[in-house]
């Protein structure tokens, strides 16, 4: 795996809530530009994106978005299993199926789904970061929780956009 993926030190990986308050989406998608921007100035050139409904998705389009403005910044989309857009609403799945048709690079990282392979993806996407954009209400239960929680152990920057 070594070498394929940007050093640690040129990454950045997202994590949030599956939901994103319909009258907060502008703001955030603001600030997302304004935090990638920012982490693009600082010499980031690859994003970890989840792939989960919400954020991770919002975040993994504002990548895309943004190749015009930083033409050497790569989207990876981390699917943590393959068929993980299958119960998806059909609108969710067709902006997931037009992300992962423009993504620099999928890694799938299960055939199929188990009990802690959305952690796993966390995990996997703090391993290869050297810090985080998040989208975290502050409330210590959940995934985005436990990305932040193992972040801030690693000593990891936090930008929380929330």
């Amino acid at each position: 795996m070594n070498g394929i993926l940007s050093e640690k030190s040129k990454s950045l990986a997202f994590t949030g809530h599956r939901t994103v308050p319909v009258e907060r989406q502008d703001e955030i998608r603001a600030r997302l530009v304004e935090a990638v921007s920012v982490a693009c100035k600082s010499g980031i050139t690859c994003f970890y994106s989840g792939m989960a409904m919400g954020f991770d998705l919002m975040a993994a389009e504002t990548v895309l978005s943004l190749k015009g403005r930083y033409p050497d910044i790569r989207l990876i989309a981390v699917v943590p299993f393959r068929r993980q857009n299958c119960r998806w609403p059909s609108i969710e799945k067709e902006r997931y199926q037009n992300i992962v048709s423009r993504a620099d690079r999928i890694i799938v990282l299960s055939e199929y789904y188990f009990k802690g392979c959305l952690l796993r993806r966390n995990d996997f996407m703090l391993e290869y970061s050297c810090g985080v954009i998040a989208f975290y209400d502050g409330k210590p239960y959940g995934g985005t929780f436990y990305t932040c929680r193992k972040a801030v152990k690693k000593n990891m920057d936090i930008v929380n956009l929330y």
